[in-house]
């Protein structure tokens, strides 16, 4: 399926370690008003899009391992 690069959202490092210490805030009780488990669940998706996009580069012709 082709990728709209107009809706496309880049997913960087920082998104993912935010979200990784929101949902451990939540799970440690640090954040009481926060849901560990959709901060968990946002963490995952956060993980997963990354990954994705990662994998969306290496598959582009041409693309060369970073040294």
């Amino acid at each position: 399926m082709p990728i709209n690069d107009a809706l496309r959202v880049e997913i960087t490092d920082a998104d993912v370690r935010a979200a990784k210490m929101d949902w451990l805030a939540a799970r440690d009780g640090v954040d009481p008003d926060r849901d560990a488990d959709g901060a968990l669940w946002y963490y995952k998706r956060l993980i997963s899009t990354q990954a994705q996009q990662i994998a969306d580069e290496v598959r582009k012709p041409g693309y060369r391992w970073p040294s």
